[in-house]
């Protein structure tokens, strides 16, 4: 919605023509004549008429400024759920592509994210980039564990376990029909530091369901 424009000096001037006649038709004197015809208004009567100028001013003002205030709040509103839902939630990954893939310094990504150097250290030595993979078992392919997907994705260097949980998450959130947690385990996700490793070098395999939480 596009804030209100003042009323402009031309706007009154036409008020104040048609407050004057008003005043002469019904207030004044005989002899009091519009501008349009000749006036003669007393001073009274031309203080009745700045004042309901100023007044209709005062309110057309303050009408302008609070629906410039109510737009600016919904701008932040908009970019405060921009970062919120889409920046926030990928800020590690952000930093940690920026200084690996983009070759930016910590110095060049705090100035940019506007946060401490310290901060982007904290982010770049406590987080790691995983391959990882994710199987099901007894799938469309065939028996056995069945190849789904692949990727790589930033998670902290100590708890592995949450980029799978987000992966089976994601997996379960997409296949509800799939999300019976009881059975033998039917997803897998293992995870890797280093590319081209085989199976039994994934520095974690995460099941679902987990045997041993049943």
């Amino acid at each position: 919605m596009s804030s209100k424009q003042p009323r402009s000096p031309e706007f009154d001037e036409k008020a104040r023509e048609t407050l004057l006649a008003l005043f002469a038709k019904f207030i004044g004197d005989p002899g009091v004549r519009s501008r349009r015809v000749g006036r003669a208004v007393t001073p009274e009567e031309q203080q009745k008429v700045e004042a309901v100028l100023a007044t209709l001013r005062e309110e057309d003002e303050g009408g302008s400024a609070a629906s410039r205030a109510l737009d600016e709040l919904r701008k932040a509103g908009a970019v405060r759920r921009t970062w919120e839902e889409d920046y926030k939630p990928r800020m590690t990954q952000i930093i940690y592509h920026a200084r690996h893939d983009g070759g930016a310094t910590p110095a060049q990504i705090a100035a940019e994210l506007g946060v401490g150097e310290s901060y982007v250290y904290r982010v770049l030595r406590e987080n790691v980039s995983y391959l990882y993979r994710l199987d099901v078992r007894d799938g469309a392919p065939g028996p056995g564990w069945q190849w789904f997907e692949n990727g790589q994705r930033v998670a902290p260097v100590n708890e592995p376990e949450l980029l799978a949980d987000d992966v089976l998450n994601e997996y379960l959130a997409a296949y509800p029909e799939h999300a019976d947690p009881v059975g033998e385990p039917r997803l897998r996700v293992l995870l890797w530091v280093e590319e081209d490793q085989p199976d039994d070098k994934a520095v974690r395999t995460v099941l679902w369901p987990d045997p041993e939480g049943q």
